[in-house]
Formats: C-alpha cells, structure tokens, sequence
C-alpha cells in the first residue's frame, strides 16, 4: 500500500512493563514504515507481516518489522511464507528484525537457513520523559553546538553525518542521492517538524563541522529516538548522550510522556545512564541477495 503522510497521536501515558513494552514496538514499527518520499516506497501489510520497502538500494530503507508466521500453520507454511518474503524484495538488501512476539520461536533459525545473516541481539528500551534532567543538571559539552535542523544547509550536514557514520549501510552513491532527494521533499513538505510540532532532527557541531545527529520520532505517541550517529573521529566525548538528551527533551516540551529506541552494543550503557531500561529485545538479520538496483 501506498504511504499517507501521518497524522498526530495521542501522547501514551501507560508506564507499565506492558504499556512501555507496546510503546517501543508500535513506535518502532510506525517510524520503520513511516512516509520517506523515496521511489518505489510501499508498506507492506499482509497477514500480521509488515514490511516497508523502496527502490533503493540500501537495508536501512527496505525493512521486515512484523512477522507472526507461526499464524500460518506448520513448518513447512513459515518456510513458504519466508520464500514469499525473499521473493518481494527480490534485489533489494534488507533487514529482518525479529520481534519478541513473533513466531515462531524458531524464525530465526529458519531464516539463517534461507541464507540471512545474524547481525546482532538488540535491546528495546524505554523511559519515562518526567525522569529526565535538564540540560542545567546535565549540560552537554561546551564544544558542542546543538540546533534542530530547521533549514536546506542543517539538513545537508544531517545527511553527511548520517550516511557517512555508517557506510556499509548504503550501497552505492546512487542510493545516497535518492534518500537526500527523499529527506529533503519529506522534510519542506513537514517543516522539518513531527506532527506534534517538535522538530524531527537534530544536528551537532563542533568547531563548525558536523559531527552527530539525532532524529525524533513522535508517530505512535511516544518521543522515540532514532538515529543517534556521531562521526567516528568524535566519538567518546559525550556527543551521543547529548544529542539524544536534546531530542527527549523537544519531546518532552511538545506533551510526550514516553521515550523509546533500541540500543547498540556501544550505546547501551549511554542510555541506562540516562534513564533508560530493557523492556524487550529484537534479532536483527540482513539479506543482500545481490547488488546493483533492480533488473530490467
């Protein structure tokens, strides 16, 4: 189906392991099949699996966020529905993230057999918005310069940082040209803002030169934060903690009660510190099947 621009969502208040467990994977969710203005995009809703997938060529923008086959029936019924889901990528990279609910308990396995790769055990963690300190209690580093991106020239050093964090994620510089062209309609068409009003993305400066960033995501009625990058020749100086305090806290300023994300190994200590904690966990896997755009 094709993807409608969002509209604004309650703000959660259920700070229950369960209402914070729900939290983290409808917002997860919400913001992995969120609108991004790339060609081909589409979000797949079919018998609990939901996907998002687009045509370019990059795992970041082609995801498996949902996928209950165990539903479907027997062994041989999940082995058939993974194929199905092989074959609608077709060409794309993509990643496969397995939920704490989906079946069944095996996929994983099954998917390790159909040729993904095991990338990682990722935590979901969440907190409450009223237990994080201000920037007076915890200030960020002097030398750090953080603004929303609210401007063409703030969004080309999101996008510098962003893809060049983490290069292995994009395959080729073709791909990188559609997701800036995608980032910038996506974001003259919003203002730069989440339907809430809060600004999307963050940027962080030193010296002039970009150096991290953050993205908010208040789709699903919770401040979720998502792409917390620092360039690697900044890092371990406080620059993530930062940058992710100061999206919370544009979250907590436009009526959000609830923060979400999900942490990497390097990021998971980051996080507690701040307030966070383990609610659920995601397994991550990636399928390349090759390279080079679609056939035809």
């Amino acid at each position: 189906m094709t993807i409608a621009r969002g509209t604004a969502a309650a703000a959660r208040t259920d700070l229950s392991p369960d209402g914070l467990r729900r939290a983290i994977l409808d917002d997860f969710e919400s913001s992995a099949t969120r609108r991004r203005c790339l060609p081909g995009e589409r979000r797949v809703d079919d018998r609990g699996l939901v996907a998002y997938l687009s045509d370019v060529n990059s795992p970041d923008v082609n995801e498996v966020v949902r996928a209950p086959f165990g539903e479907r029936g027997d062994g041989t019924a999940v082995d058939d529905a993974i194929a199905e889901v092989l074959d609608l990528f077709d060409w794309r990279p993509f990643l496969w993230w397995v939920r704490s609910d989906d079946t069944p308990a095996d996929l994983g396995e099954r998917l390790v057999r159909k040729g993904l790769v095991y990338l990682d055990d990722i935590p979901g963690m969440a907190m409450d918005l009223a237990e994080l300190a201000d920037e007076a209690a915890e200030p960020p580093p002097a030398e750090l310069e953080i603004r929303p991106v609210l401007d063409e020239r703030d969004l080309a050093d999101f996008l510098v940082v962003t893809t060049q964090g983490f290069p292995e994620d994009w395959g080729d510089g073709r791909a990188i040209e559609l997701f800036a062209a995608g980032m910038r309609e996506i974001a003259a068409e919003q203002d730069h803002r989440e339907e809430n009003g809060a600004p999307t993305r963050w940027i962080g400066r030193v010296d002039g030169r970009p150096v991290a960033t953050a993205r908010l995501h208040a789709g699903a009625g919770v401040a979720g934060i998502y792409t917390v990058v620092t360039v690697e020749s900044a890092r371990r100086r406080g620059y993530g903690a930062a940058m992710t305090r100061r999206a919370m806290l544009a979250g907590r300023d436009a009526g959000l009660r609830i923060a979400t994300l999900q942490a990497s190994d390097s990021g998971r200590g980051i996080y507690e510190r701040i307030g966070f904690r383990e609610l659920c966990r995601f397994r991550l896997f990636e399928s390349r099947p090759r390279m080079g755009g679609p056939r035809g």
